[in-house]
């Protein structure tokens, strides 16, 4: 989520990426601030609505977004990475990443965790509630700082293979064929429905609350290494946005034809290797493949504006990464006594978190040696 290497890059380039990281961070907070109102129960201070159908739409928001923003994350994040690499060398380039990526997660983990985690704590019956130092050396929940976790051991994995492999000059921008975009959506398809059949959607390890999607994380951190040295972002397809399309309506076949949407109903307890979970893999990858590449293109024909208020939300986007999910706590427990629909609960829970939120991060990242690494 951090923009290197801004001297290999002309400027208007840099100016729709970081509207695209401003754009993604807004997701993962509406995303974030969704989940407590919705039917899923995925959040710390969750409140169930009154009806499935009121909070139908939250869990329509969360299902679609899930599919592509966290891994546009990483794709973005490996944009970057190659370039860092090249100025600092294998070694620097890790010790770079430990200190940007690595200290924040651990002081995160430290200050902002707590914050977060403390209404599951509390919700538990006295009788049965330990320590809270008990509870927090032994919860696996860490919230949204897990896309630091995996990101570290990507970048490090990449510092490694560096240490082992010179990079190659960069190359001359070679175009992206639509058939190799179509390829990659399907492939990726087909390795999630054989991962999923040993972590299965709705599997928590490793501090990950989505470790099924962990091959479309390392897949896209990979594209966005591969990006930065062919120069794919200035050479995609011709009738890309066509093709991003193409992509989405395609990706439906696979769901209706073999029934992905069955997949998610746990009370029909299929198969791991039922082809229920093969159409879900299928569409999930080609609907994530389609929304990526077409908001790429968007941006970069309707979002190159680079002004003081755009400058500041970017500046920001990381460190409100890092705060938001205590906000969005925060925020839901204000709220509670007020007798509004889910969706109303949410647009205003949205707008207040992330008013806060940029608030917070701005005050934050003022303090000495702090603004430098977030």
């Amino acid at each position: 989520m951090t923009t290197d290497s801004v001297q290999t890059r002309p400027r208007v380039r840099l100016a729709f990426i970081d509207n695209l990281r401003v754009a993604l961070t807004v997701l993962v907070v509406a995303h974030h601030a969704a989940l407590p109102y919705g039917n899923l129960g995925l959040w710390p201070n969750w409140e169930q609505p009154p009806t499935v159908a009121s909070a139908l739409a939250l869990d329509v928001f969360v299902l679609l977004n899930q599919t592509f923003f966290m891994g546009f994350f990483f794709l973005l994040a490996g944009l970057f990475v190659p370039g860092s690499a090249d100025r600092r060398g294998a070694g620097g380039f890790a010790r770079e990443r430990l200190r940007r990526l690595g200290i924040p997660f651990l002081v995160a983990l430290v200050v902002v965790r707590p914050l977060y985690s403390l209404p599951t704590y509390l919700g538990r019956p006295p009788a049965e509630r330990v320590p809270y130092w008990e509870h927090f050396l032994t919860s696996w929940d860490i919230g949204p700082l897990w896309f630091l976790e995996v990101l570290l051991a990507l970048s490090l994995g990449y510092a490694l293979l560096r240490r082992w492999r010179p990079s190659p000059a960069d190359a001359t921008p070679t175009p992206l064929r639509a058939h190799q975009v179509a390829l990659f959506a399907i492939g990726l398809g087909l390795v999630s429905y054989v991962w999923r059949m040993i972590v299965p959607i709705g599997t928590m390890a490793w501090g990950l609350p989505t470790p099924a999607y962990l091959p479309q994380y390392v897949a896209l951190f990979v594209v966005g290494v591969l990006t930065y040295r062919r120069g794919w972002l200035t050479a995609l397809p011709h009738r890309a946005g066509t093709l991003s399309a193409c992509l989405v309506i395609a990706s439906l076949l696979p769901m209706v034809l073999l029934g992905g949407l069955e997949s998610l109903d746990p009370g029909l307890g299929l198969h791991r290797a039922s082809l229920y979970h093969l159409g879900f893999a299928l569409w999930d990858a080609m609907f994530a493949t389609g929304v990526i590449l077409a908001l790429v293109v968007a941006f970069r024909r309707h979002a190159t504006g680079d002004g003081p208020g755009g400058q500041f939300l970017a500046r920001n986007a990381f460190a409100v990464y890092l705060i938001h999910a205590p906000v969005v706590v925060g925020v839901v427990a204000l709220m509670g006594p007020l007798a509004l629909p889910p969706l109303a609960k949410f647009a205003v829970a949205l707008f207040l978190t992330l008013l806060i939120s940029w608030a917070l991060a701005a005050l934050i990242r003022r303090q000495p040696r702090i603004g430098s690494m977030i």
